[in-house]
């Protein structure tokens, strides 16, 4: 196996338990809400947070690909 793939094994692992974590953290810190069929819902997320979330994780994504200079 040569680098290039154990990297991206590697980086598509960690992004995984990344995404999993923050999922997690996610439920943890929503009330779940519960309609009249018994079905759970999580409320709507604003757009000016996913707007910031969004730009966060970009601005992550920079600096990552900056490490290599």
């Amino acid at each position: 196996m040569n680098l290039r793939t154990r990297v991206m094994i590697i980086g598509g692992v960690l992004g995984a338990l990344l995404g999993v974590s923050a999922a997690y953290l996610y439920l943890r810190s929503v009330p779940i809400q519960v309609d009249a069929d018994g079905r759970e819902r999580l409320p709507a997320v604003q757009p000016g947070k996913v707007l910031t979330v969004s730009l966060g994780v970009l601005n992550v994504l920079k600096q990552i690909t900056g490490l290599g200079r």
